[in-house]
């Protein structure tokens, strides 16, 4: 009898071990579920007397020791007396130079200037970190597996940052009256930030003018621009949402575009055609596919695909692979165009019916990024993979 129940104590035992086991299990899974997945992070630079504000932390760009904020929002004016050089350096008073979103593929940010770039940070294992790394991971981040930044953007187009074409190259949007960024809304899955500029003059080019007495009219256009980044929990796409207070002039003389830059910046636009299985031309250099223009039946792909060195520190940071696209639907896709440094496409406008809306038109399209050298387990490690996977990707995009 002592024997079966020693039996039955142990059998009992082990069965409770085994309930809590299977509950713990359980939890943990729930919790993960319940865990954010997106997160966005936007800090203003400050003195040690903001030490008393809720969230104030210390924060580094390497050895660069920073007294910081947690923010929502930021906005710059510039009064005409001033213009916009007379004031503000707003770029260098925001910690990682701007509003940043993350999920646990991807982090972007998009500086606060003139440029409005979008800037790429990949991760080398699925999860947050910007609330960690604050995108400047130190060397003990580093090789805990943390990812980096990956891309020199320099004065490009970067990946799915909207730019003007002034009929010749791309270019940036100066003369504005004001600048603002804010974290537009963030659950636990989704996650959108916004940049935007109010009264800028639109420059316009006298190729532009079938009459030239609507030049002063013309070049006196003033626009509001408001562009929203929406990212979801895994995944490394954005959704782009761009709206505009007026109509503008498209065409290859002028208009808004997006697209993405040649891998280096600085290596010019490649000159090799290069046919791919499928009898897509692509361009490339020495044989290696770089760039791709691909008109699918939904709207135009965009792609780039090369090597080069992240930041300037060459001597600490090894080189970067990556690759980089743009959809833009067929309802938004303009004219093909480029300069030295980027591939881009003229985006279309579609009316806004809403009339309590201050915008007057929209536009949407879709970016996205790999690294393919610093992620573990990258979607592409050769261009040729590059472009298979962006097809699929693109083929249930609208």
């Amino acid at each position: 009898m002592t024997s079966l129940r020693n039996y039955v104590t142990t059998l009992y035992t082990l069965s409770a071990k085994a309930v809590y086991t299977l509950s713990a299990a359980i939890a943990a899974v729930l919790l993960t579920g319940c865990a954010p997945r997106v997160a966005t992070s936007f800090w203003r630079i400050g003195t040690p007397a903001d030490s008393t504000r809720e969230g104030y932390a210390v924060l580094y760009e390497g050895n660069k020791m920073r007294h910081c904020y947690p923010i929502t929002e930021w906005h710059d004016t510039f009064p005409p007396s001033w213009g916009e050089q007379g004031g503000r350096d707003t770029y260098h008073s925001l910690h990682h130079h701007g509003v940043a979103v993350e999920s646990e593929l991807m982090a972007y940010r998009i500086y606060f200037d003139k440029k409005q770039t979008v800037d790429v940070y990949c991760k080398r294992t699925p999860q947050l970190e910007l609330a960690t790394s604050y995108w400047y991971p130190n060397d003990s981040l580093l090789a805990a597996g943390y990812g980096d930044d990956i891309l020199r953007v320099s004065g490009t187009v970067g990946v799915g940052s909207v730019k003007y074409w002034d009929g010749k190259k791309m270019v940036h949007f100066e003369n504005v009256a004001e600048r603002s960024q804010r974290i537009v809304s963030q659950t636990k899955n989704s996650a959108t930030i916004e940049v935007a500029i109010k009264g800028w003059q639109v420059p316009l080019n006298n190729s532009q003018l079938n009459d030239f007495s609507q030049l002063s009219t013309l070049n006196s256009q003033l626009v509001n621009l408001t562009v929203q980044y929406t990212l979801r929990a895994g995944h490394r796409d954005m959704r782009c949402d761009v709206f505009f207070s007026s109509p503008l002039h498209g065409g290859t003389e002028g208009g808004l575009c997006t697209g993405v830059q040649t891998i280096p910046a600085k290596g010019g636009w490649p000159t090799d055609t290069i046919i791919l299985q499928d009898g897509t031309i692509g361009l490339g250099n020495t044989s290696q596919l770089s760039i791709i223009n691909c008109q699918l039946e939904n709207g135009v792909l965009l792609a780039s695909w090369g090597t080069d060195w992240p930041v300037n520190d060459s001597a600490k940071y090894a080189k970067e692979t990556v690759g980089l696209a743009v959809f833009i639907p067929k309802k938004y896709a303009g004219n093909i165009v480029h300069d030295k440094q980027n591939l881009l496409c003229l985006l279309k406008q579609s009316p806004i019916t809403n009339h309590q809306s201050q915008m007057c038109a929209t536009a949407h399209f879709y970016l996205t990024c790999v690294g393919a050298t610093k992620e573990n387990h990258p979607v592409a490690t050769t261009a040729e993979e590059w472009y298979a996977y962006l097809r699929k990707w693109a083929k249930g995009l609208r």
